[in-house]
């Protein structure tokens, strides 16, 4: 019984520790707690998330409201039919996030620098 608990905490923690996404040295992101990720894929000076979730304002909320925990500052915001989009700055350093929606699955991009 209390191996069976040791393996579920070392299990849970390790969950938990994968929530954390670096995107550079500077940048990191939590992810969306409440869809699927079906797909994570490093870009330069970036990152690609897609979520299997049909609300993307919602996703787009969560990844705005995290960075600004994080001491980013939103400089601009723009809203099309189905993308929102951000730049955030913190001293020098820049970022860019961009949430679409695609049918059922939400792309997230996040990539610092200009």
């Amino acid at each position: 019984m209390r191996r069976m608990l040791a393996l579920g905490i070392l299990a849970a923690s390790a969950t938990a520790l994968a929530l954390e996404l670096s995107v550079t040295a500077s940048l990191s992101v939590n992810l969306f707690p409440q869809a699927v990720v079906v797909e994570r894929a490093p870009e330069p000076q970036g990152l690609v998330v897609v979520y299997n979730y049909s609300r993307p304002e919602a996703v787009f909320r969560y990844h705005d409201e995290d960075l600004r925990r994080r001491g980013w500052v939103r400089v601009k915001y723009e809203v099309k039919k189905g993308e929102w989009k951000a730049e955030y700055r913190k001293g020098k350093a820049k970022a860019k996030l961009s949430v679409k929606d695609k049918k059922g699955q939400v792309e997230v991009r996040l990539k610092e620098g200009d």
